[in-house]
């Protein structure tokens, strides 16, 4: 098995807002540092408007699961191809929405 990457205890971090299906999120992104380069985004936070609620719970619990992802390894355009998708090829959910910017980073 694939020993996790510990992040350090000071990172980057950015918050994003995001509308999915008339809800709205927020994002985070942490991201290793290494000297003065920013490394690629380690870990994800995903909180829905209402604090605790349903919504919130599952958003936060896929992002935890999606953090453990990329630090034991995964690729992040993995993670991305992996979420479901609505027929225009639009992120199918919040978490899709997230995996995104995982991807975008790279590019």
């Amino acid at each position: 098995m694939t020993r996790r990457h510990r992040l350090a205890d000071r990172r980057a971090h950015e918050t994003v807002a995001i509308e999915h299906d008339e809800q709205r999120y927020k994002v985070g992104l942490g991201r290793d540092v290494f000297g003065s380069r920013v490394g690629p985004v380690m870990e994800v936070f995903l909180n829905a408007q209402k604090a605790n609620s349903h919504l919130d719970v599952l958003a936060s619990d896929g992002a935890i699961l999606m953090s453990m992802l990329l630090q034991y390894g995964c690729p992040p355009a993995d993670i991305f191809h992996a979420m479901k998708r609505n027929p225009d090829g639009s992120p199918a959910s919040p978490l899709g929405r997230a995996a995104a910017y995982l991807v975008e980073g790279d590019q």
